[in-house]
This record gives structure tokens, sequence and C-alpha cells, in this order.
């Protein structure tokens, strides 16, 4: 487990893997509990080589059966 600090929040304050910018009512209750605990859903340290590779700081949810043709 890795210890969110104040340097987390300030690396990752828009990152939507970020477990506190996560939406809680689109987890179960133990997952939501357990995403909590980390600094990243992925389990990369804040401003580290995969943080940087993978950081996303938006997203859009897509409605895949309506697609725009």
């Amino acid at each position: 487990m890795i210890k969110i600090t104040q340097n987390s929040d300030e690396l990752c304050l828009g990152c939507v893997y970020y477990p506190p910018n996560l939406p809680e009512h689109a987890y179960p209750a133990e997952d939501w509990k357990q995403l909590q605990a980390k600094s990243c859903s992925f389990d990369f340290s804040p401003d580290d080589k995969n943080c940087k590779l993978s950081r996303k700081t938006s997203c859009s949810i897509v409605d895949m059966q309506n697609l725009p043709k």
C-alpha cells in the first residue's frame, strides 16, 4: 500500500486514476475502500515513469451503442 501524502495531492489533483477523484458510486463498497488506500488506481507512484506514461487528466463516458455515424 502506498501512503497518500500532500505531495500526492499536488501531483495528482486532476488525474482520473487518483483514487480521491474516482466516482464512489461506480465501485462496490469493498473495492472503493481498497482504492482509497492507494495513491494511484494502477499502483504507480506520483510522478514516476509509469504515472507519466499513463496519466490522464480528463475523461468522459462514451455511449458505445449511440456513437455518431
